[in-house]
């Protein structure tokens, strides 16, 4: 359960596997659903697949460092528009990205997690190897609708790389632990989408262009908790939250979040 910009309600079920091919070396995968719906509309569909590879350099008692590699693939939708609009005509609003399920964009994921004793640490990087966004959102669609200018501009929008940083510090109480940390997500460029140019060409057509988003770049920095609860060798409980102190002037890619709150159920076989 999340809140995104203008008080979008996000809501993503995430199954989700893991299977130790040896003692150090696992694969990861999740294909999350993600429901969306707010003061422009709902949308809902598959997320974006993502697929990673682990191995354990080191897997100790008191510390372990771990190293990952993977890919975000886009099978999320990037066009989303109204449930109750289902082509395109004279009155086609399409939605802003916090309302599509996928960026569009093809990732190389990379990370490295070091644990000793109580406390984590990883760092990450975002790479991204292909564009394919097609979301087609501007203001002008939207005929000045009030609501509607209060999200960024998105059309075609193609996202820069992101590097990522988090530590946290785990208290055990029996059977439950809790790890409060901070998460940091830096974006090292600027995102770019296509606007209207202003300029009318002989045929009274405003054509458009591909141009920069100022304050795209820079840094996001999250408050995060996480609770585990065993109840059993195999089940445990799960929870997480998430929330932002810290974020970019302009974030076009629809990525911003108030609050996050993830509750799940894990089985070990």
């Amino acid at each position: 359960y999340a809140v995104g910009e203008q008080g979008i309600v996000i809501m993503q079920v995430v199954p989700e596997i893991g299977i130790g091919i040896t003692d150090g070396f696992g694969l990861q995968l999740k294909v999350p659903y993600v429901s969306a719906s707010g003061n422009l509309g709902d949308n809902s569909g598959i997320g974006d697949v993502i697929f990673t590879a682990s191995y354990a350099f080191v897997k100790e008692r008191d510390y372990n460092l771990t190293a990952i590699a993977g890919l975000r693939l886009p099978t999320g939708e990037t066009s989303p528009q109204p449930l109750e609009q289902t082509s395109f005509g004279p009155d086609f609003k399409p939605l802003p990205m916090p309302y599509q399920p996928g960026l569009g964009t093809l990732d190389l994921l990379l990370g490295v997690q070091y644990r000793y004793k109580r406390w984590t640490t990883a760092l990450a990087y975002q790479h991204v190897l292909d564009q394919g966004n097609e979301n087609l959102f501007y203001h002008e669609a939207w005929d000045g609708d009030a609501d509607a200018l209060t999200y960024f501009e998105s059309a075609y929008l193609e996202r820069a790389n992101d590097a990522v940083a988090r530590v946290q510090y785990a208290l055990p109480i029996g059977k439950f632990s809790i790890q409060p940390g901070l998460l940091a997500i830096y974006h090292l460029g600027l995102d770019s989408r296509l606007e209207l140019d202003g300029t009318p060409d002989p045929w009274e057509m405003e054509p458009f262009v591909r141009r920069d988003v100022e304050g795209s770049d820079g840094l996001t920095l999250n408050l995060t908790a996480e609770a585990r609860y065993d109840l059993s060798d195999s089940w445990s409980l799960e929870a997480s939250f998430g929330s932002a102190v810290i974020t970019r002037e302009a974030r076009p890619d629809g990525l911003t979040r108030a609050m996050v709150i993830n509750l799940g159920v894990r089985f070990a076989f």
